[in-house]
């Protein structure tokens, strides 16, 4: 239904007053929105793909919970000549100072009366006066979703006959079995299904056997999968002597062959922490005070960028030699070779080690190379694309001399240039091999053609690509919706409201995903899809969002205010109020022997500077004003009156990061506190999140039972029916360090960004949804530029 009741008095949904949608869900949420006819506590539906409507609760006898409005209740609705008026937000004020005042129900420059049905409503008129008022000055609000309308159409491909499983091109690449092939991929182009019916070609007509056969994959699931074909199409036997695995296993499979005593499995450092251990345990550190001082996720940092010198075959004196473009590589130079040091002295290894070694071992040992090449006459390898620098020179070592070298990949879907991959390789395959053949697999057999027609519109605007057609295997259009919140926090309310719609038009949960580009995204929609009882599988990428160092402060404040005897809290702060944690057996004493709340004891401490107890005497004064006041103002005189932002300013001065983390932390807890009217409700229900946010990690729902929470470089290789993609907006994708790089000159990884978007894009067959929220982390945004690329 469109119409309800907000404190008795009508309010009604429509284009018009779709901008009053967040502060009316909050108000639902407060039981503020009733039913004119049955006096029930309404929700607001407000998803994507449907208009706004209010919704009864399940068990609801209510007699019109329709679009058109009961015959009584309509006497006293027409009754109302007035304006129609929207709650505020937590802390919000309209232009009279007065919180939640009346508003009008259309904020245009037409006098003319507002029709819906038989509900007519004068527009421009003050409640009760009966006059008119002047147009707002509000700006009209913006369509409520938009379709997107890709600037390149995509043709549908012609049909095949039902006895021909393959279209002509894929057929094209099974056929070529001898020589280097290069088979461009485009997304959903069937490409596992080319490799399967490749290799069975190869063993059932080629005359190959099948332990002369490699076929690499870059995830062991897509190795599972690619054998789990084969095995349908070959005798058991045949299919189990297949050579078939990801670089990492088969490479190491050939160094516990060939060197058991150097690469014992127990010996393999296979957590990014147990490096940091290996440093400091086995004492290469000694000496190097600077290094010492270095926090953690600085050392991983630098660690990070080792192993991407390592998999472009960059060794420590290389390493030594280039020219830091940041401090992270220049820290990065000085720990590589204490690095490669402390595990030589512990006799162990990494992933990177395997691929080196691999590649030494083959290329300092003719003998066994040859045994090899002997040995291995085809090779085929999936996800070319995202090939490294030690990876492609050993596979061409056992590629050589017949260079039977088949590789199978998507330049448009390089998207690990942060590991070492790097799209050069394929796009320069046929110069490496001039007599390569090239085939395009040109069909998309997964998304429907809007969804093709935005993708390809947009991944034209590299320059650095393969030029290729597309075709659509489907001929229906799909849908492609563009969608503009106020903020992140309604941005996931209304894709929580799209899936639970989704779910009553018979839509499985597991056929949709909400794909983001960086994981400060997701908490706002695990917390809307737990608070709607939508199951999920989430893959927790960083800590907590609760115990970040920020957010437990933040909150201590908060309990502060409500208890100034709470010890807990009191002691988390203590640091940033720049007293030391030696000083907490005093305070405690003091508290008791005074029979005083703990916090009062502070502007008491003998010990004090001037300054210091001025400060802890306001802050005092502070935390009780913020006792009565809405959680988000409360924050605020934390933040502006308490200093809490001055301090994490000072804390994270000396930190090369980039971008102020912390920042947009508080302005997420902002966020979520708006939501609520008093402190011990919003801390109640940060507590409840906290909680259910440690049964994600645990909880584990079937595939089809839940949506999928995923970053976009986790997503590539899968696909969805429906996918929305949250915080299209410039900083967020592309990310603020490609516009850092932009600002310099090097287009590279804006390219890498369009290319992750495309990924994004094409994993959805039938819809995808994205969003724009018009404030994120409480800073103005713009609509990323992609948009205009790849749709009108």
């Amino acid at each position: 239904m469109k119409y309800a009741l907000y404190e008795n008095q009508p309010i009604l949904l429509q284009p018009d007053t779709y901008h009053r949608l967040p502060a009316w869900r909050l108000a639902a949420l407060q039981g503020k929105i009733t039913c004119p006819a049955c006096a029930a506590p309404l929700r607001l539906m407000a998803g994507v793909s449907f208009e706004p409507h209010f919704l009864h609760p399940a068990d609801s006898m209510c007699p019109a919970p329709t679009e058109e409005i009961p015959a009584d209740v309509q006497a006293e609705i027409a009754a109302a000549t007035a304006v129609l008026p929207a709650p505020a937000a937590a802390g919000e004020t309209d232009d009279d100072g007065d919180s939640g005042a009346a508003s009008s129900i259309a904020e245009d420059n037409e006098p003319a009366d507002v029709q819906s049905g038989s509900f007519r409503l004068p527009k421009n008129r003050a409640i009760g006066t009966g006059t008119a008022i002047a147009p707002a000055a509000v700006p009209k609000p913006p369509v409520f979703r938009k379709r997107l309308t890709p600037r390149k159409p995509i043709q549908s491909a012609e049909p095949t006959r039902q006895d021909e499983p393959l279209h002509p091109n894929q057929k094209k690449a099974v056929l070529t079995t001898d020589g280097p092939l290069l088979i461009l991929a485009g997304a959903g182009s069937g490409k596992t299904r080319v490799m399967t019916a490749r290799t069975v070609h190869l063993i059932r007509h080629a005359g190959v056997q099948p332990r002369q056969i490699m076929v690499v994959t870059f995830t062991t699931k897509a190795a599972e999968e690619m054998k789990q074909r084969i095995a349908r199409e070959l005798p058991p036997r045949q299919a189990g002597e297949l050579v078939a695995g990801t670089f990492h296993s088969i490479f190491f499979r050939m160094l516990l062959h060939h060197q058991p005593e150097r690469w014992d499995q127990n010996s393999l450092l296979k957590k990014e922490w147990q490096k940091w251990r290996l440093l400091r345990e086995t004492g290469v550190l000694s000496g190097h005070d600077e290094l010492l001082g270095k926090k953690e996720s600085e050392i991983l940092e630098a660690l990070a960028i080792v192993s991407r010198w390592k998999n472009e075959y960059i060794l420590p004196g290389e390493a030594a030699r280039m020219h830091p473009a940041n401090a992270a590589e220049k820290l990065a130079q000085e720990i590589y070779p204490l690095y490669e040091q402390a595990k030589q002295k512990q006799g162990c290894f990494d992933f990177d080690d395997m691929l080196i070694g691999c590649y030494e071992m083959l290329r300092n040992d003719p003998q066994l190379l040859r045994r090899y090449q002997e040995r291995i006459t085809h090779i085929m390898i999936d996800e070319f694309q995202d090939i490294n620098r030690i990876q492609y020179e050993t596979v061409k070592l056992l590629a050589a001399p017949q260079d039977n070298l088949c590789v199978i990949g998507d330049d448009d879907q390089s998207i690990y240039g942060f590991r070492g991959s790097n799209p050069h390789f394929i796009l320069g395959f046929t110069r490496d091999y001039p007599e390569a053949k090239s085939i395009t697999l040109e069909v998309n057999y997964r998304s429907h053609t809007s969804i093709i027609g935005l993708s390809y519109s947009l991944i034209g605007n590299n320059r650095a690509r393969w030029e290729k057609e597309c075709r659509s295997f489907h001929h229906e259009e799909g849908e492609a919706y563009l969608f503009e919140t106020d903020d992140e926090e309604e941005q996931a309310s209304r894709i929580a409201d799209e899936i639970v719609y989704r779910k009553s038009q018979g839509v499985a949960y597991g056929s949709c995903a909400i794909l983001f580009r960086t994981s400060e995204s997701a908490r706002p929609i695990l917390e809307r899809l737990s608070e709607a009882g939508i199951p999920f599988h989430y893959t927790q990428e960083e800590d907590s969002f609760y115990q970040r160092q920020t957010v437990r402060w933040t909150l201590a404040y908060l309990r502060l205010a409500i208890n100034p005897d709470d010890t807990d809290a009191l002691r988390d702060v203590l640091p940033t109020l720049y007293l030391s944690q030696e000083l907490w057996n005093t305070i405690r004493s003091q508290a008791i022997l005074e029979d005083t709340p703990i916090l009062h004891i502070l502007p008491r401490l003998p010990q004090l500077k001037p300054f210091q107890r001025k400060h802890l005497e306001k802050l005092v004064e502070i935390l009780a004003d913020a006792k009565d006041a809405s959680p988000a103002q409360a924050l605020e005189l934390v933040y502006e009156d308490g200093r809490l932002r001055e301090y994490l300013k000072k804390r994270a001065k000396d930190r090369e990061n980039g971008r102020e983390r912390w920042s947009d932390e508080l302005q997420q807890i902002v966020s979520m506190a708006k939501r609520h009217a008093t402190i011990p409700a919003f801390l109640r229900y940060v507590e409840q999140m906290s909680q259910q946010e440690k049964e994600w990690r645990s909880n584990r729902p079937l595939p089809d039972e839940a949506v999928h929470v995923l970053s976009i470089h986790r997503a590539k290789g899968l696909e969805y029916d429906h996918v929305f993609l949250p915080d299209l907006v410039e900083g967020a994708l592309p990310h603020e360090y490609t516009l850092d790089e932009l600002r310099k000159g090097d287009h590279a990884a804006l390219e890498e960004e369009r290319r992750l978007l495309y990924v994004a894009i094409t994993r959805a067959r039938l819809s995808v949804s994205i969003g724009i929220p018009r404030e994120r982390f409480g800073r103005k945004t713009r609509a990323s530029r992609f948009i205009s690329e790849m749709g009108r």
